[in-house]
């Protein structure tokens, strides 16, 4: 596996990150503030994906012992996916097309009057507790420790693709009735895919430590959360002592597309404006820097401090034509 001296238990929280961000690119393209939509994809994943796409270009897809091949990656999925959320069973785990496929099977094996909780909620940052029926963890799973089977649900959800930095396109649905998961098959999914949800969750458990990574993305959800308090102009929606990785506020004065731009063209921050709310969320990972968390706050003081009308404008750069 990639990193596997990059996060020794010698290291200090900022060496740590500094070593385990150059393993997830997409953290150096901006502040990336919005894994609750999708995680930047680990390059452990990555190079799990594209050894397995050139092996179909040269070998082909219809080679000897190919299906016993995806069943055992099949396997293997469920079982790290299993260790991560805390499931005895890995037959327990049922792999979907994505969360809302999982949620749409889980709907469909518990009956459709089964209650569905979303463990966080997505407009406020909430946490919830199930007592029975279908949990959504699609914005829980790898941002905070828990184990499936202490949480109440009958049944839980999860998205492949936001803080497990897996591929788009893979959840998984775990089910206490184990019976009831071996009669719900996996759906079809392809070699890459497998291998790639696999290798970024073995990543997350064998060489970031989903302990520090789930403890740590909650302490830089404080963080911003404590940076934002009673600054002019914003109104924080979620819990002033978050305890999930999403902080959302509202900026007095300023349309949520408009703010989320002007973030993004003055820090590079990539946020999700919610309009409905009339508000931003921020949704924070371990890979996050205090760095930027800071720097990210002060723009969002800025513009509280300001209206679209009034906020100065930085002068943009002048490309002066070749001569």
């Amino acid at each position: 596996m990639i990193g596997r001296r990059m996060a020794g238990p010698g290291a200090d929280d900022s060496q740590r990150v500094e070593a385990l961000r150059e393993l997830l690119p997409a953290t150096a393209a901006g502040i990336y503030l919005d894994t609750a939509t999708r995680g930047p994809l680990a390059a452990e994943a990555a190079e799990a994906m594209r050894e397995a796409f050139e092996w179909d270009v040269r070998v082909g897809r219809v080679t000897p012992g190919r299906q016993d091949d995806l069943d055992q990656r099949e396997a293997e999925t469920r079982a790290v996916l299993a260790a991560l959320l805390g499931a005895t069973d890995p037959d327990a785990v049922v792999l979907t097309h994505g969360v809302d496929d999982a949620l749409a099977l889980g709907r469909q094996l518990l009956g459709r009057r089964a209650a569905v909780v979303e463990h966080v909620d997505p407009l406020t940052g909430q946490l919830r507790q199930p007592d029975g029926g279908l949990l959504d963890a699609s914005l829980s799973a790898g941002a905070l420790l828990f184990s499936v089977e202490d949480c109440g649900a009958e049944a839980v959800a999860v998205a492949g693709d936001r803080w497990l930095l897996g591929p788009e396109g893979i959840g998984g649905l775990w089910l206490r009735d184990g019976q009831l998961a071996r009669r719900a098959r996996s759906r079809e999914l392809s070699r890459p895919t497998l291998l790639g949800l696999a290798r970024s969750v073995g990543w997350l458990q064998m060489y970031v430590g989903i302990e520090w990574a789930t403890q740590r993305t909650v302490q830089l959800a404080r963080r911003l959360s404590s940076a934002l308090m009673g600054q002019a102009g914003i109104v924080l929606l979620s819990p002033k002592v978050p305890s999930s990785a999403l902080v959302v506020f509202r900026l007095a004065g300023w349309p949520p597309e408009d703010a989320a731009d002007e973030l993004n063209h003055r820090v590079q921050a990539l946020t999700r404006p919610v309009p409905a709310h009339l508000a931003i969320r921020a949704s924070v990972g371990w890979f996050n820097t205090e760095q930027e968390l800071d720097r990210f706050a002060a723009a969002v003081a800025e513009l509280g401090r300001h209206t679209p009308a009034t906020l100065p404008r930085r002068p943009r750069l002048v490309v002066l034509p070749d001569r």
